[in-house]
């Protein structure tokens, strides 16, 4: 490549002449260009894997907080459960259930829960009064709660035992 040099004197004369500059070696100038390049996509990458990891830490605290969570709810809990176990009502409770004691004026009462219902041979003959009589009966001894199961979800055994009386 060639470029002009103008050269001014003093006394206002303008010279020009053509200088011949040097160029850059193209191997180095490609080199800088690919290290250049290389710089900025580590760079790159480096900033892409930074973002990543913030992500996984941020989704790690959230698993770490609501773990805490659920561990200060069992703490809760068990100093409830704790707090039960020291009372008088579940001391009281215990010495009942497991060594029979009671308060002075304390009576027990004691609730049947194993029940048979009611057959009758069918060699007798049944008013239908009767029938009705047994069918309410049987259904007395069944618990509430059962009672509520077979009629809610079970209707066809209330049927059954309406006919087996």
């Amino acid at each position: 490549m060639k470029y002009a040099v103008l050269t001014v004197t003093t006394t206002g004369w303008i010279y020009t002449h053509s200088m011949r500059y040097k160029d850059i070696a193209p191997f180095p100038k490609q080199m800088t260009i690919v290290i250049g390049l290389s710089v900025v996509g580590l760079m790159a990458f480096g900033l892409a894997l930074s973002y990543y990891k913030n992500i996984l830490f941020d989704r790690q605290l959230l698993l770490m907080q609501e773990r805490n969570s659920k561990l200060q709810a069992d703490v809760l809990t068990g100093y409830m459960e704790l707090r039960y176990l020291q009372s008088s009502q579940y001391k009281d409770k215990y010495a009942k259930e497991y060594f029979n004691l009671l308060r002075p004026g304390e009576k027990v009462l004691y609730i049947r829960t194993d029940s048979e219902p009611i057959h009758f041979d069918k060699s007798q003959d049944l008013t239908a009064e009767e029938k009705e009589a047994i069918y309410e009966e049987n259904l007395r001894n069944i618990r509430v709660v059962d009672h509520w199961k077979l009629y809610l979800f079970n209707r066809s055994k209330i049927d059954e035992l309406k006919k087996s009386t």
